[in-house]
């Protein structure tokens, strides 16, 4: 049925398949490397049971218990995932500064005045740098006044005090979800021994430890929940959020709890920014506004408001008298007159 191949025949079927041998042999490296480039430039998207694995043990508690609250899934694993190793130095810094208050000799000091300011900060230099930042957001300050009754001053002087204005937004080198997470998880007094040479005597009073320390990390606990859920709302990454010793973030320094509540969209795009001006002011307005502030207020009753921001006499005398100082204070259409 078939015929037999001549010589000639045979020699072109044996060159042929050696020249595609060879072909394929060329092709390959190429294939291969293209391939590589391709998941170079491919974003990974892990599965949970993958992306858990890349957690540190010290954080596997942490996820289980913002799981057993709802949050789970592979955009909180990788929110964890980005954590570094936790540091000891949120909670040191509380456990120290707690110690001494109860534990410690500490000398007599002089209750401040009743209208005492912080040193260095009603000055007209300052309230220029408030008028010029008034004048920069012009529109965000307006739509605040107009909404929540909060003058331009006012507002103002409350974001110099707490950042001079978004120029200091982290008092340390970790970001809010380290800060917070790590705090988290300092539960023993076995977690801070970079701490004890802070707390002479401490071996005496691990009683009190036991019971303080479980309490302080519930807080921070609540604090990292209340974080994961903004920046999974908002899409915001760790490396966004610079923050203070306790995790207070933004230019308002509002602690992660008071986000959802208080928190204001203030430019309309759709994410609540507090590292923005406009979001910033908004959201402060807000808070004031909620917690009693009113646009005819007396300034005791503003007085009251303020220290539900931040109880502190001298912190609510201070954004007042700057705020004081910002209104005395002429455009510089007018002079820069101001005292």
């Amino acid at each position: 049925m078939f015929q037999k191949l001549t010589c000639v025949q045979e020699g072109v079927l044996r060159r042929g398949a050696f020249l595609f041998f060879l072909f394929l042999i060329m092709c390959l490296p190429a294939c291969a490397a293209q391939r590589e480039e391709s998941a170079v430039h491919r974003t990974p998207v892990l599965p949970m049971e993958h992306t858990s694995l890349a957690l540190a043990p010290e954080w596997q508690d942490l996820r289980a218990r913002l799981a057993a609250d709802g949050l789970a899934g592979t955009e909180v694993d990788v929110l964890l995932a980005s954590l570094g190793p936790r540091t000891e130095s949120p909670m040191g810094r509380k456990m120290v500064e707690l110690y001494k208050k109860n534990f410690l000799p500490r000398p007599p000091s002089k209750k401040p005045a009743r209208d005492a300011v912080y040193k260095g900060v009603v000055t007209t230099a300052n309230a220029r740098l408030c008028k010029t930042f008034i004048q920069e957001h012009k529109a965000a300050f307006d739509q605040a006044y107009r909404r929540y009754g909060v003058p331009p001053s006012v507002a103002c002087a409350l974001l110099f005090v707490e950042t001079r204005l978004g120029k200091y937004l982290g008092d340390v080198q970790e970001n809010a979800l380290q800060t917070l997470a790590s705090m988290a998880e300092s539960r023993t007094l076995e977690s801070i021994p970079s701490w004890y040479g802070k707390m002479p005597g401490y071996e005496a009073h691990a009683a009190w430890f036991a019971e303080i320390m479980p309490k302080r990390a519930d807080w921070a606990y609540r604090e990292t929940r209340a974080l994961v859920l903004y920046m999974l709302d908002n899409g915001i990454q760790a490396d966004m959020l610079p923050g203070s010793i306790y995790g207070a973030i933004g230019l308002c320094q509002f602690m992660p709890s008071n986000i959802r509540p208080y928190g204001v969209d203030g430019n309309g795009d759709g994410v609540i920014n507090l590292y923005v001006p406009d979001d910033a002011v908004a959201s402060l307005a807000n808070y004031l506004a909620r917690h009693g502030w009113k646009a005819k207020s007396s300034k005791e009753a503003r007085h009251k408001v303020l220290m539900r921001y931040n109880k502190s006499t001298v912190y609510a005398n201070t954004i007042l008298a700057l705020a004081d100082r910002v209104d005395r204070l002429r455009t510089p259409a007018q002079g820069t007159a101001g005292r």
